[in-house]
């Protein structure tokens, strides 16, 4: 999926120097540091290079193997979605690369700045972006419509770019973004069936939704999740508890849910 329309990479630039002096942010797991592309399409342009805390490192590749399965995934719903919507409601999702300096594995992609988040993957929903959240609400439940009932793409992060020259290639530009589906098959941010269902208990349908004609949802929803703007991950122990027919709900001290702060506003 790396080659993609619908998929923004790091092109042909294969180095990038890491300045571990700006730390563009820190959640649990990862850090996040800035960096600058070194030749190729992307040449002086900036890089975000996040890793792994020290303690960490042995999630690496389970993580890295996850993230990419999901971001290949959103990248085809994308693909669909851009076929459909008008051309400045086109999205591109950011598929870097795993770069090895010394000991230390880090994802280099594209820097977004001026970062927000959209939604999460628990059902938190923002209700403070206007029009734009409203589309990236539609395009979570265009891939539920898409995908048979099977799963959504979430956890919508990024910006969305304005090009004032030129409306028509204004698009949104997305990152870290997470997979729900009906069997958990999309890494510790697939919540399951209780991820989709949170996310269309939530889920008011408006302008951008049932724009090729009615789009599918779940009839009765409930919230399972505490609501956060952080991603929510699930120990792989506790995946049991993310089917219906299991009708445990979660508590913000339950203790198989572990909160994932954004890396930072990149």
């Amino acid at each position: 999926m790396a080659h993609s329309s619908a998929a923004r990479t790091n092109l042909t630039s294969a180095c990038v120097r890491i300045h571990h002096d700006e730390v563009l942010g820190e959640g649990h797991f990862r850090t996040a540091y800035a960096g600058t592309y070194i030749g190729g399409n992307r040449n002086n342009q900036e890089a975000v290079c996040k890793c792994f805390k020290n303690q960490y490192h042995v999630l690496e590749s389970y993580f890295f193997q996850s993230d990419f399965k999901c971001l290949d995934k959103a990248i085809q719903y994308a693909e669909d979605w851009n076929e459909i919507c008008e051309s400045d409601e086109t999205i591109l999702v950011t598929r870097g690369d795993v770069h090895t300096i010394g000991a230390t594995k880090y994802l280099v992609e594209p820097l977004i700045r001026n970062f927000t988040k959209f939604t999460s993957n628990n059902g938190w929903i923002s209700d403070s972006q206007g029009w734009q959240g409203e589309a990236m609400e539609a395009f979570t439940h265009y891939t539920y419509h898409r995908s048979g009932g099977n799963l959504i793409v979430c956890d919508l992060q990024g910006r969305y770019k304005y090009n004032r020259f030129n409306k028509s290639k204004s698009r949104f530009e997305l990152t870290d973004v997470a997979v729900c589906s009906r069997r958990a098959l999309y890494g510790p941010t697939d919540l399951g069936e209780k991820g989709i269902d949170s996310f269309f208990h939530g889920h008011v349908c408006n302008q951008f939704c049932n724009i090729n004609g009615h789009w599918a949802r779940p009839k009765r929803t409930r919230q399972w999740f505490p609501v956060s703007s952080s991603t929510s991950m699930m120990r792989s122990s506790q995946a049991h508890a993310l089917s219906l027919n299991n009708r445990s709900t979660f508590s913000p001290a339950y203790d198989g849910i572990l909160e994932e702060d954004s890396d930072g506003d990149y």
